[in-house]
C-alpha cells in the first residue's frame, strides 16, 4: 500500500520535518511505500495522503474527495491568527472564516494528528464534535544527548532564548525578566537565537540589556550551541494558543542539559513533565521581581548534572520518545488502515 506526504515547500521547517519523519517511519515499519511530493498532481495514485496544513488538506480533498486524508493540526490556527493581528476587525473576520474551515477539515479528515489532549478538548468544546479519529503526539525534534549533561560545558550564569518572536512566545516579557536578572547578577549573559535579528535587537536595546548577543544557526548546529548554556527561557501567558501547544523549545533545551525557565500554562507539560529541581516553573502572573529572585537563588546552587540527566530520561520516556510514538502510530492508526 502507498502513502503520499503532500508537503509544499512553505509547509516544511525544522519542526515539521522531524514530526512528519516520525509518521513516515511508522508507515515504512508497517511495510507501506512512502512518497513525498510538493504538488497534488498524483494524489489519485495513493491509498492514503498526509497533509499538515488546512489549506493543503483542502487542495487534496478538491482533487479527490474519496481519498483517505490524514491531517496534522500543528496549532489552533484561528486563535493564532487573531492574536498575531492584535484582534483587529479584519483579524476577527479572518479568524471566523478560518474556524469554519478548520471545523470542516476536522470533520472530513480520515484521521487527525493532535499535539496534546488539551488540543482535543479545545476542538471538542469549540466545535461540538466527537473527534474520536485522532492520535496525540507532542511536537519535538531532539533525542537526549547525555554527553552534554556536563558542568564543564556550561557557561556560568548563562541564559538563552531560541526561536521566533511571535506574540504568544512572550519575548519582550522574557527580556524584561532578564533585565531584572542582570541587575541582580552583572555576570549574567543572554544569547538570543533567532532569524528576526533586528526586531530582537530593538527590544534588547529598549530594556538596556548590557550582556547580550543575537545569533542564528541551523538546526544541525543548534545542539552544540545550546549545550554551552545553563538556562533556557520558555515563558508563556495564559491563552488557549499556549494551553494546547507543545513548544519544541522545551525538548531542545532539555536534550542538551539546559534547565528551563517556564510558566505553568502549557497543559501538556503539566501533565507529562516533572523536572524538579532542575527547572524554574512560575505562574503566568508572578511578578518579574519574584521570578528574578528565585532564578538568582537557583543559579547559586550546585547542579548535579548526572542526576539531571536521569530526571530527563524519566521524562522523555513515553513522551519525547521515538520508539514509543512510532509504535503508537502503528497500533492506533496504521493497523486500522490495513482493514479498511
Amino acid at each position: 500500500m502507498k502513502t503520499l506526504f503532500y508537503l509544499p515547500v512553505k509547509a516544511v521547517n525544522d519542526a515539521t520535518i522531524y514530526y512528519t519523519d516520525l509518521i513516515k517511519r511508522a508507515f515504512v515499519n508497517s511495510g507501506w511505500e512512502v512518497t513525498t511530493e510538493q504538488t497534488v498532481d498524483r494524489v489519485n495514485e495513493f491509498d492514503v495522503v498526509v497533509t499538515i496544513r488546512v489549506r493543503d488538506f483542502l487542495k487534496v480533498y478538491l482533487k479527490n474527495s474519496k481519498l483517505r486524508i490524514i491531517n496534522w493540526q500543528q496549532g489552533i490556527g484561528p486563535e493564532e491568527y487573531a492574536m498575531l493581528n492584535q484582534y483587529s476587525l479584519r483579524a476577527k473576520a479572518v479568524s471566523s472564516a478560518f474556524s469554519m474551515m478548520e471545523k470542516w477539515v476536522l470533520k472530513k479528515s480520515y484521521y487527525c494528528f493532535l499535539v496534546s489532549t488539551s488540543m482535543l478538548k479545545h476542538y471538542r468544546e469549540k466545535y461540538d464534535i466527537a473527534l474520536n479519529n485522532h492520535i496525540v503526539v507532542p511536537c519535538y525534534n531532539k533525542n537526549l544527548q547525555p554527553a552534554y549533561f556536563d558542568q564543564s560545558l556550561k557557561e556560568a550564569s548563562s541564559f538563552v532564548y531560541a526561536g521566533t518572536l511571535f506574540s504568544w512566545q512572550c519575548f519582550e516579557r522574557t527580556v524584561a525578566l532578564y533585565q531584572k536578572i542582570e541587575q541582580k547578577n552583572p555576570e549574567a549573559s543572554l544569547t538570543v537565537f533567532t532569524k528576526e535579528k533586528e526586531a530582537a535587537r530593538e527590544i534588547l536595546n529598549r530594556y538596556h540589556i548590557k550582556n547580550s548577543q543575537i545569533r542564528y544557526v541551523s538546526l544541525a548546529q543548534l545542539d552544540q550551541e545550546l549545550s554551552t548554556f545553563k538556562y533556557g527561557f520558555i515563558l508563556r501567558d495564559q491563552h488557549p494558543v499556549n494551553a494546547v501547544s507543545t513548544p519544541t523549545k522545551m525538548n531542545s533545551y532539555l536534550s542538551v542539559g539546559l534547565m528551563p525557565i517556564y510558566t505553568d500554562v502549557i497543559e501538556s507539560f503539566e501533565e507529562h513533565l516533572n523536572l524538579a529541581p532542575y527547572c524554574l516553573k512560575f505562574k503566568a502572573n508572578d511578578s518579574l521581581e519574584f521570578m528574578a529572585d528565585a532564578i538568582d537563588a537557583h543559579n547559586k546552587k550546585t547542579v548535579d548534572y548526572p542526576d539531571f540527566l536521569k530526571i530527563c530520561q524519566e521524562n522523555f520516556k513515553g513522551y519525547y520518545d521515538d520508539a514509543f510514538n512510532i509504535s503508537k502510530i502503528e497500533k492506533e492508526l496504521i493497523d486500522g488502515l490495513k482493514t479498511t
